[in-house]
């Protein structure tokens, strides 16, 4: 029996080095800056409250809702390198699988069943899997679909549902989204079951005391309900936030997939189900914004694991016989095509950062540097002040100045200037550097394939 376990959990596993394997050579912006905060922190025993790495927006107030997770990316970063930020990635996808197998067994789903439901969860997060924050998150929130599939609730699960909330907030805001889940679930079973809903409620309650003890308090939710739910300039301006994009082949091909389980659950009389509606719900919010899409995935594994289709041992091994040759292959697949990376600056400087014009930029000692979006992550992590990065909730105003630089009515050359700036660093052949090819306030001084760097001038 302990052999069968074995390799069915094995399966997951599989799962989770496909995918994580396929994160050695994307070099996430928000990385580089998660990992100099988690270096503050340790250095400084402290949470900043405070922007300390830009000159634009230098002493604004900070959320720094991801500290934790910024602490052990840091750490892990720090003693063990490129593995171990791959090995993370790796751990959260697996974990995230099976605590979902976990809890389709408890519902009384075979083995096999639950482990392609939990495998297929992981696999489905292709793309989002990437050693920032929320790759905890996408774990917590597997737990949380843990307790909802056990649907049994008593005293340990009021203390689960707190620690729970405690460890979500101090590794993401979204940490507000679980008490809330709860809570839907505690009015979905009086309402539409009809039963006792009494330690629904204390967990839900729990959870939201949990998420208060945290460096915030109760700003956390202040800031959670500002930046995810009232700013629409997120879901117009940043790519993570934006509707669905089904110009991508991968999420047109995850769409497709996860409607055809939950036409098939439809067909088969779930929809009055509650896994149903949340997989249901999640996909409307995914749609509206792609930064919903991994809730709706592992929702809709859920899903598929509550189907009825017959698929036995023999089925299986054919199913773990694929997942093993791709894993098996993947490895050298990566290692002879790209090879794999030895630390971030590799793989900053393959993924087309501004690695060389940095240093130039550096050795000459330029100041107040107006940068790409994109690349605000890469200069803090290097130590140089930005002008703007991946943290959008800190830059309110100059933000919007960066996305409509190009269709203001001002010259973009002088709206730069008018910033304070006095280096630009930007894409090589990009629409800001044809620009400002033509401006009179600005002269080139370094060009290389990844970018170019201009020098104000009076």
């Amino acid at each position: 029996m302990k052999y069968r376990v074995n390799w069915r959990t094995g399966f997951v596993f599989c799962c989770a080095v496909i995918v994580a394997t396929g994160t050695l050579w994307t070099a996430d912006p928000d990385v580089f800056w998660h990992l100099k905060v988690g270096e503050w922190i340790v250095a400084h025993h402290s949470v900043p409250r405070t922007d300390i790495y830009s000159w634009s927006a230098g002493g604004r107030p900070w959320t720094a809702h991801q500290w934790a997770w910024e602490v052990l990316l840091y750490e892990v970063y720090r003693y063990t390198g490129m593995f171990g930020l791959w090995f993370l990635v790796f751990l959260m996808g697996a974990t995230a699988g099976l605590l979902i197998r976990q809890g389709l067994k408890a519902r009384g789903v075979t083995e096999e069943v639950a482990t392609v439901a939990g495998g297929m969860g992981t696999l489905l997060l292709v793309g989002w899997l990437r050693p920032w924050p929320q790759a905890g998150v996408y774990a917590l929130f597997a737990a949380y679909l843990l307790l909802s599939l056990r649907d049994r609730w008593g005293p340990r699960e009021v203390f689960a549902a707190a620690g729970m909330g405690l460890l979500w907030a101090n590794i993401h805001s979204t940490a507000t989204m679980f008490p809330l889940l709860l809570a839907a679930e505690a009015a979905w079973t009086a309402l539409v079951r009809r039963e006792a809903t009494g330690w629904r409620w204390t967990a839900a309650a729990a959870a939201g005391l949990g998420t208060l003890v945290n460096p915030h308090g109760v700003n956390l939710w202040m800031y959670a309900v500002q930046e995810g739910l009232l700013t629409q300039q997120y879901r117009r301006s940043i790519g993570e936030w934006m509707p669905y994009d089904f110009g991508a082949l991968d999420m047109t091909v995850i769409f497709l997939i996860c409607m055809v389980i939950l036409f098939t659950a439809a067909r088969q009389g779930r929809e009055k189900d509650l896994e149903f509606w949340r997989a249901a719900g999640f996909w409307v919010l995914a749609l509206m914004s792609r930064i919903y899409m991994p809730y709706a995935v592992l929702s809709t594994a859920v899903v598929l694991g509550l189907l009825y289709f017959e698929f036995g041992a023999a089925s299986f091994k054919r199913v773990l016989a694929v997942a093993l040759a791709c894993t098996i292959l993947i490895i050298p697949y990566i290692k002879l095509t790209k090879g794999i990376p030895g630390d971030l600056e590799e793989l900053a400087a393959n993924n087309g950062y501004p690695v060389k014009a940095l240093r130039y930029i550096q050795v000459r000692g330029y100041e107040k540097i107006y940068n790409d979006y994109g690349w605000g992550g890469y200069l803090i992590w290097k130590g140089v002040p930005v002008y703007i990065d991946g943290r959008a909730d800190v830059y309110k105003g100059i933000l919007t100045g960066c996305i409509k630089l190009l269709e203001a009515k001002k010259p973009a050359g002088r709206a730069i200037r008018d910033t304070g700036a006095e280096t630009v660093l930007t894409r090589a052949n990009g629409k800001l550097d044809a620009v400002l090819k033509e401006s009179p306030w600005w002269r080139e001084v370094y060009r290389d394939k990844a970018a170019v760097i201009y020098r104000g001038q009076a």
